[in-house]
Formats: structure tokens, C-alpha cells, sequence
């Protein structure tokens, strides 16, 4: 089960390629648009498309509390379970499964719903990628 697993796991961009306290947009190989957010010494991945009207989220801002901002309409979701913080959004952002490895963030599956967003997925950045 276990290598089942890992080979739902694919590299999308490298630690470093995330900038502190911002996003980052990527696309999985199935063609789903990822938004990686860097925060708080953490790495977390949410759909890249607003649950209000589809604009890209990694065109927005990462807030000091933990939450992310559409840029739009000014929508705000939390980073790690992708619960809405602030309307006009009513549905929470998926989240991803993510970890790091050897430099690299490697994004999984989608994280199941639960309570009003989705099951917390984040990859806590090692000392020595903090430093680069």
C-alpha cells in the first residue's frame, strides 16, 4: 500500500521557489491548478481557484493570521484546512496532501472535508531550507 501511495505524490517546485510569506502557483500533471502557500515556517497546498468566481489564488496575499486572500473579490480562506475566514466565498478551498523532500515540495491527493474545510496537510520547512 505504502508505494501505492507514494506514487500519488508528485514534485512540483522546489522549496526555495515559494517565497516566505507568499504563494505560489503550480499545476499537477493531471492539469489541477495548485496555489502553494509558505507561512509561519510551513508549506501548505490549496486548489489555485477561488471557490467564489475562479481567479487564481497564487495572485494573492498571505496574511499574518494565517489566511489567504483572492485578490478579486477579497475572499479570504485559512492555508492549512482551507476553510473560509471571509465571504464572499461560501465553499472552503481544497487542500492537498504535501510534504517535502531533498529540497523539493511534492504534492498528493486531495485532503478529505472536514468540519468547514478540509483534513490540515502541511510539510514543516527543514532548518536548512529556512536558511536559503
Amino acid at each position: 500500500m505504502h508505494g501505492l501511495e507514494e506514487s500519488r505524490f508528485e514534485a512540483v517546485a522546489k522549496v526555495e521557489e515559494v517565497p516566505d510569506e507568499g504563494t505560489f502557483g503550480v499545476v499537477k500533471a493531471t492539469g489541477e491548478p495548485v496555489c502553494l502557500i509558505r507561512h509561519a515556517g510551513r508549506i501548505t497546498a490549496v486548489s489555485d481557484t477561488c471557490t467564489h468566481q475562479e481567479f487564481a489564488m497564487s495572485l494573492g496575499d498571505v496574511l499574518p493570521d494565517g489566511t489567504i486572500q483572492c485578490a478579486w473579490h477579497g475572499a479570504r480562506f485559512d492555508c492549512a484546512s482551507g476553510a473560509v475566514r471571509q465571504g464572499p466565498a461560501t465553499d472552503p478551498l481544497p487542500v492537498y496532501s504535501v510534504r517535502i523532500e531533498n529540497g523539493m515540495v511534492l504534492v498528493g491527493p486531495p485532503c478529505s472535508r472536514s468540519g468547514d474545510g478540509h483534513a490540515i496537510s502541511e510539510a514543516w520547512i527543514p532548518a536548512e531550507e529556512m536558511e536559503s
